[in-house]
């Protein structure tokens, strides 16, 4: 699937009418759409996540990229703290997917799954039917949920059955559900209570011998798992050998706004 400009604006307004919620949509020259929050244009970066053994591409994780109207980058993080009120965090959340929805599958990049994160607030802010909105915008794209994976990072939520029945409503509209742990202890404990479909480890929390016992553990219990911020060839040999899912990281690839992968024969030339 793939939109020219003429009906990617025209898709957009549609969504506009349909949704109301959704606010800021705006699409630009070289048809990059972006979202205004407030004083802030969000835009989107991809970085795939690649198989360990042929550097293949398993799934595009989207961040938002901000920057005010004077063109001054400004971090994404700030911008979710500055939404202080539950309904302006709800605004923002389904802003930023929509927005990173609309810039990879209306534009063709659409072979492999897109992971979405979720902020942490934004699991209490919305008391329930969690996946339900996203499940509205993506059927106005045509878009299976299934190509979703949403990924939850659990460190700050305690709350461990409420954590459940959000993962629950997620899957009940379609949704995979990747869950992002930083110590071992946590890894193992949301890997059994929570059982999702990938469990998500951060290379930077892990010297190269833990990360290649406890990876090695997790997939030998038949969890699937990806291992992020894969900054040093030690940690990519040590989850090659753990027999992990997928792996990110500067090491292999920088986000840009976009691309088309080529396969060669040493792993991937990213053209940008």
């Amino acid at each position: 699937m793939s939109f020219n400009a003429a009906a990617l604006g025209r898709l957009i307004t549609g969504l506009r009418r349909a949704l109301p919620e959704i606010t800021g949509l705006q699409l630009t020259p070289t048809r990059q759409v972006v979202g205004k929050f407030y004083g802030s244009y969000i835009a989107t970066a991809f970085q795939p996540w690649r198989r360990p053994t042929d550097r293949g591409v398993f799934a595009w994780e989207a961040y938002a990229r901000s920057h005010s109207k004077s063109g001054a980058d400004q971090s994404p993080g700030l911008l979710f703290a500055d939404a202080v009120v539950d309904s302006d965090l709800v605004a923002l959340d389904r802003l930023c997917r929509t927005v990173h929805a609309l810039n990879y599958f209306a534009r063709g990049e659409s072979a492999q799954p897109l992971v979405l994160n979720v902020d942490t607030r934004l699991l209490h802010a919305v008391p329930e039917k969690h996946g339900e909105f996203f499940g509205k915008v993506l059927a106005m794209l045509d878009v299976a949920p299934q190509r979703i994976i949403i990924d939850i990072n659990t460190t700050r939520v305690f709350d461990l059955s409420r954590l459940r029945q959000i993962i629950a409503s997620y899957r009940r509209n379609g949704f995979a559900v990747a869950v992002s742990a930083e110590s071992v202890i946590h890894a193992r404990s949301v890997a059994h209570l929570l059982l999702p479909d990938l469990l998500v480890l951060d290379a930077s929390g892990f010297n190269t011998d833990n990360l290649l016992q406890h990876a090695a553990l997790l997939v030998r219990d038949g969890i699937r798992v990806g291992v992020k911020h894969i900054e040093t060839s030690a940690h990519l040999d040590a989850a090659l050998a753990a027999g992990v899912e997928c792996v990110k990281g500067y090491l292999l690839d920088a986000p840009t706004s976009e691309r088309r992968t080529i396969p060669s024969a040493q792993g991937s030339i990213e053209c940008v």
